[in-house]
């Protein structure tokens, strides 16, 4: 009777001979993939045939495998979109729920705000949604996200117009927004003064990763039926902490500094 093994040494067994041959492609049949990783043809057998099972791995022939459809569902999961968006969950809905506001993060994808989160008590009252694209020149968000942009992607972005004026206080002008996007560049937030909605007051603040470059950026947004702009600088440290933590996490899953400055 074969001894029993250890979980431990299952799952170990399982999980090297799952990367090797994914890494692989189908390329070697299991068994000179199983060599090379130092498994015995039977343990490869078994944990292949369990691994195929959970849909981990496809047999495509006998004997030759590859990534299964549970691979691909984790892999989409683990993008850092994804991650960041869980990450940034339970931080931005405890401190929406504190300041009696909706907060946001998102991310600049093709010229636009791509909404990845949205917390906050009353969340049906404003327009905004997950995985809704806006435009980002009346946005907070979009402001702070523009900021981190090279300055000739910046050009091209303004010389891209016309800007539509969504509200009397919308800045449509490529001079003033120009000046608007610097400033928030040398300020390290921004805001929204009822830009986008004539009753909506934003603040917004940018998410670095460990090299400094700009990947998302979180905000808070304040509805204000009689147009009266909120006490703000209190939730913009209270925002400011929050970036922090979700900047401090995202460092965790990177595994440290992060040298690109692509978005996520």
């Amino acid at each position: 009777m074969r001894d029993m093994e250890s979980p431990d040494r299952v799952l170990d067994r399982g999980l090297r001979l799952l990367a090797a041959l994914v890494q692989d492609g189908g390329r070697r049949p299991l068994t000179e993939v199983a060599a090379a990783i130092g498994l015995s043809r039977a343990s490869a057998h078994r944990a292949a045939s369990m691994l195929q099972g959970s849909g981990y791995l496809i047999r495509s022939r006998r004997g030759y495998y590859h990534a299964g459809p549970m691979l691909a569902a984790l892999g989409q999961a683990a993008r850092a979109e994804a991650v960041v968006a869980g990450i940034a969950r339970p931080i931005l809905a405890g401190l929406a729920r504190r300041l009696g506001c909706l907060a946001h993060l998102g991310v600049f994808e093709q010229d636009m705000v791509t909404y990845l989160l949205k917390e906050g008590a009353g969340k049906d009252v404003l327009f905004t949604r997950a995985d809704m694209q806006l435009e980002a020149y009346c946005s907070g968000l979009g402001k702070v996200l523009l900021a981190a942009q090279e300055e000739e992607a910046l050009a091209a972005y303004l010389d891209n117009g016309p800007f539509v004026r969504l509200t009397p206080h919308t800045l449509v002008e490529p001079d003033d927004l120009r000046r608007e996007i610097a400033r928030a560049r040398d300020q390290g937030f921004a805001l929204d003064r009822f830009e986008a909605a004539e009753d909506l007051f934003c603040i917004a603040v940018p998410l670095r990763d460990g090299a400094g470059q700009v990947f998302a950026a979180v905000s808070l947004s304040f509805p204000c039926p009689d147009k009266t702009p909120p006490d703000w600088s209190r939730a913009l440290e209270s925002l400011k902490r929050a970036a922090g933590q979700i900047e401090e996490r995202m460092r965790d899953y990177w595994g440290g500094e992060r040298s690109s400055g692509a978005a996520p």
